[in-house]
């Protein structure tokens, strides 16, 4: 049973944490009554329970700006204090690389060699492929004369051949030059192609997730074209995710552009690529950055507290 002085501590510390109206109302007291309550609080000479907003404002001044804001002082909000940042964390290192296009003459198997080479000296837990896998078959002119691999069957068994290399776990999106299989007669090269490695994972068509210690990567590919400024397409590629969908980390393929920069909280990595410029890029006077990245990431319970990207440049 309560006494009458715990009631009153409850209801006028109840009013303090949630405001006079809504203690009101819970309790059923008229105004006159709660303002009652709170003289015999006082005549009492005790203290209602601190509630929490208190003990946050108690935390965020010191002594001298609560002594000032008790005698009726404005603060500043310049002199609120910067809470502490956890900086530690689980990291995890990641090998990101795309646009490789097997089955390209373009495609440079070397570099594909160093990549894997440098991964496992860096010791990566996992490689991520920002699609493009293979380089298809289009209906440009000219195209087949570019293939080293011609067709499905001569691309696929390429691609497993050369991405076996790895001793690990390889996740993938497919790109348009994969699909162009798809829309000839729906085969799925990607997917056949992480199927039949001996750790891939198939995240998606032009778009898979891959959740992680409560964060999430998203990696994107894509059938838009380059924008004059690299980070321009990255941007606004960041803008297109809605507040609840938003990665704590993107990973982008498809332009052969290397960047990386910070935008609605996302950290943004273009990947690159393994395919060196073909005639095609270079008669639309698109560059092709030839290499890939070494990512570590740290991981809290707030999410990516350090991110630390490494460009490897290959140099033809």
């Amino acid at each position: 049973m309560f006494t009458q002085k715990e009631r009153i501590e409850e209801i006028v510390s109840y009013a303090l944490k949630h405001g006079d109206d809504v203690a009101m109302d819970t309790y059923n007291l008229s105004h006159e009554t709660l303002s009652r309550y709170k003289r015999r609080l006082k005549e009492l000479g005790d203290d209602p329970k601190v509630p929490e907003v208190l003990k946050t404002i108690q935390e965020r001044y010191s002594k001298k700006e609560l002594e000032a804001i008790a005698k009726g002082a404005k603060i500043s909000t310049n002199t609120l204090r910067i809470p502490n940042v956890n900086f530690d964390g689980d990291c995890i290192t990641i090998g990101l690389f795309g646009d490789t296009h097997i089955g390209s003459i373009y495609f440079n198997e070397k570099v594909l060699d160093k990549a894997f080479a440098e991964f496992e000296h860096e010791g990566v837990d996992f490689l991520i492929h920002t699609g493009d896998v293979c380089d298809g078959l289009s209906n440009r002119a000219g195209h087949v004369y570019e293939l080293s691999e011609i067709g499905f069957h001569s691309q696929r068994e390429k691609a497993v051949e050369l991405l076996s290399r790895w001793e690990g776990k390889i996740y993938f999106i497919d790109g348009n030059h994969d699909r162009w299989f798809a829309k000839a007669n729906q085969a799925l090269i990607v997917d056949d192609v992480a199927k039949l490695i001996p750790d891939g994972v198939f995240l998606g068509h032009d778009e898979g997730n891959l959740y992680m210690n409560g964060i999430k990567i998203t990696v994107w590919h894509g059938e838009d074209g380059n924008s004059y400024a690299t980070s321009y397409r990255l941007q606004k590629i960041a803008e297109a995710f809605t507040g609840g969908e938003k990665p704590n980390i993107l990973f982008c393929g498809h332009t052969h552009k290397q960047g990386y920069f910070m935008e609605r909280n996302i950290h943004i990595v273009s990947a690159g690529s393994i395919q060196t410029q073909s005639k095609w890029m270079r008669s639309k006077r698109l560059a092709a950055h030839v290499g890939f990245w070494i990512i570590k990431a740290w991981i809290n319970k707030d999410g990516v507290s350090k991110f630390q990207p490494t460009w490897y440049p290959f140099y033809a």
